[in-house]
């Protein structure tokens, strides 16, 4: 199930990607990673992971970048992130 959090990360690298590759119609699931995404190269990893840092005020160490390589991990990354 798809909760309110996961639909914010999906928004924020699906917009991300869209905008980096002029896919308009490229479309994220919760179940997408850097793995499954051609777009989700090593540049956009860069600007999701400072997109998602802005639009949720976090500034982790760069060692917890790991978690931004899929939508389940980074939305669970973001649920401890974010209750603290």
């Amino acid at each position: 199930m798809t909760d309110d959090l996961q639909l914010r990360v999906i928004s924020i690298v699906q917009d991300t990607l869209r905008e980096d590759s002029g896919k308009g119609d490229l479309s994220i699931s919760p179940d997408d990673s850097m793995d499954t995404i051609t777009e989700w190269d090593s540049m956009s990893f860069m600007k999701v992971f400072m997109g998602v840092n802005e639009v949720f005020g976090i500034s982790p160490d760069f060692d917890e970048a790991i978690h931004y390589t899929s939508i389940s991990t980074l939305t669970e990354f973001l649920r401890k992130e974010t209750a603290q």
